[in-house]
């Protein structure tokens, strides 16, 4: 019985509250405060007005490792006769032949590996590493 009144009186606070009313001469305004108002930014612009650029779908690179950066979590990938330098993120998913988890730390010079990935102004981003070897 407690909560329903509880909710009861919640309910009927907010419809009054929400309801357009006067009091005496003076009028009652309900515009949304300004953190409602910044809930709705739709992310498009960073705190110094730039514009952001949206990741986009760089397909995949299938290639070895020529050199791994630990300290950066960069890794060079020779495929054909072009070299990709690519962004190795925490959210990156490492998938290889064993169930167990893998991580940049697996990754190797010389290692043959398909990574998916995303472009985002010129960096090119992993997003799938699978180890092929």
């Amino acid at each position: 019985m407690t909560r329903f009144f509880v909710a009861f009186f919640a309910f009927a606070t907010i419809v009054v509250l929400a309801t357009p009313h006067s009091i005496g001469a003076q009028s009652v305004s309900l515009a949304a405060p300004s953190y409602f108002v910044a809930l709705g930014d739709d992310g498009d612009e960073d705190e110094n007005n730039k514009p952001h650029v949206r990741a986009k779908d760089a397909g995949s690179i299938d290639g070895e490792i020529v050199a791994v950066d630990y300290r950066t979590n960069h890794i060079i990938i020779k495929s054909g006769s072009s070299n990709y330098d690519v962004v190795v993120l925490p959210s990156t998913d490492f998938r290889g032949r064993s169930n167990g988890f893998h991580g940049i730390t697996d990754l190797r010079r010389g290692a043959h590996v398909n990574v998916m990935l995303s472009l985002r102004e010129k960096t090119l981003t992993a997003q799938i590493v699978h180890l092929l070897q």
